[in-house]
Parts: C-alpha cells; structure tokens; sequence
C-alpha cells in the first residue's frame, strides 16, 4: 500500500500540473485575443475614417466572443459563428485601399494583428477539450480506493475513524474535482475570466460612440 500511495501520489501531482497547465494557457489566449482586439481597433482608429465599417465589425466580433466564452462548449464546437466574423475583418481589411505610406503601414499591422487574434482564437479551441486522460483518471480511483480500504481494515470501529476516513476522502475528491474543473476550462463551473474582453469591448464602445 505503501507504493500505491506513493504511486498515486506522483500521478496526483501530474495531472494537477497537466490541468493546471490548460488552464493557465486558456487564460493567456482569452488575454491575448482581448489585447489583439484593443491593437487593432487603435490601429484602424489611426487609419481613418474608411476603416469605421471595420470597427463596428469588430464590436460585433468582441460582443459574439463573449458571448461564446462566457457559456460552456462543446467538444466538437469550434466556434464557427465568430470565425466568419473574424474572417470577415481580415477581408475588410484586405479590401481597404490605403492613399499613403502611412495608410499601407497600418493596414499591414492591422493585417498581422487580425492573424494573431486567429491564433489565439485557435488556442481557445485547442484547450477546449479535456486534458486529463480517462485512463490515468481511472487508475488513479482505482489506486485510491485500495488505498482507503487498506486504511480501514484493521482500523477499529469508532466514530473517529470514520470521521477522519470521511475527511479524507472528502479531501481527495475535491482534489480530484478540481483537476477535472481545470482541465476542462471551456466546460463546467470554473473556467477562465472574460474581463478582459469585457475591457476591450468597453474601449471599442466608447471610441465607437
């Protein structure tokens, strides 16, 4: 029993690092889209008013996200409604038709801007699926469990022991809950803050108006 704690242990720990880790990442993309969002509205601000229609576009695109980020997702959703719009900004984009070199500059930029909220758009989805295998998962309640029956079979028959035993498995369990949780960041009750893209949808509204 004493390797099988030890055992569980270690496969404990990697996958709460492992779930820790998707979570972590998810976050960093919602950050990253939001601050993607915030660049290139500036930046279409600075071009002129030809690039408005790409503004309001892009309220649009900031709204949908939210939207999408703030209920929980499914496996086999990709987000195919806020794709076409941000597909749709990277073709206004494409269409503006810039008088200077100053005007090419900030398309350009607005251009690498709109790639790299694809990018993080695509890290969303990647880390939409679970990160924790189901085999290590079961392995490890197999573990657990023979590990709490040895504690209790020499264990005497008292009130202590079975509220210490509750305990721990309790504790176990909330561990366990919270890599599930964790590695699933699209889906359940804790998932990653979207207040910054409500800050960027904030910062749009208000230039916009």
């Amino acid at each position: 029993m004493a390797v099988v704690g030890t055992m569980a242990a270690l496969v404990l720990g990697l996958m709460i690092n492992t779930s820790s880790t998707s979570f972590n990442s998810r976050s960093e993309a919602v950050e990253s889209l939001a601050v993607g969002v915030l660049k290139l509205n500036r930046a279409l601000i600075r071009y002129g008013p030809d690039a408005s229609s790409i503004r309001e576009t892009l309220q649009k695109y900031t709204k949908a996200k939210i939207d999408e980020l703030s209920h929980s997702t499914q496996r086999s959703d990709v987000g195919l409604p806020t794709l076409q719009v941000l597909e749709t900004i990277n073709d206004q984009i494409l269409a503006l038709e810039p008088s200077d070199d100053r005007q090419r500059n900030i398309q350009g930029r607005a251009r690498e801007l709109a790639y790299s909220m694809a990018d993080a758009r695509w890290i969303l989805v990647s880390k939409s699926v679970s990160a924790v295998p189901f085999a290590f998962l079961t392995l490890l309640i197999l573990w657990l469990s023979f590990l709490f029956a040895s504690f209790g079979l020499f264990a005497p028959r008292n009130a202590t022991v079975i509220v210490a035993l509750f305990l721990c498995a309790f504790a176990i369990s909330g561990g366990i809950f919270m890599i599930l949780e964790l590695g699933s960041p699209a889906r359940g009750l804790i998932r990653p803050s979207v207040a910054p893209m409500y800050t960027a949808l904030s910062e749009i509204t208000k230039t916009t108006d």
